[in-house]
């Protein structure tokens, strides 16, 4: 089993969010404090729906991914 840490963090504003997997295999998602709350929200659900669709482990075009994880 897996944790996901939700972390706020400055970031670039072209980047909203982001998800690394440590050497635990825990889930680390940054997103940037930035961006309006709304934003952030948004940014929450979507780095989250990648974890949920497994694109960590597939071989997927990442705009293949990318979209997917916006339709959620």
């Amino acid at each position: 089993m897996y944790d996901i840490f939700i972390r706020g963090i400055e970031l670039p504003l072209k980047v909203k969010g982001l998800t690394t997997i440590d050497s635990d295999g825990n889930y680390n998602v940054y997103i940037n404090t930035k961006l309006s709350i709304a934003t952030q929200k948004k940014a929450t659900k979507h780095e989250i729906r990648h974890i949920e669709l497994n694109h960590f482990d597939d071989f997927n075009p990442v705009i293949h991914n990318e979209l997917e994880a916006n339709a959620g």
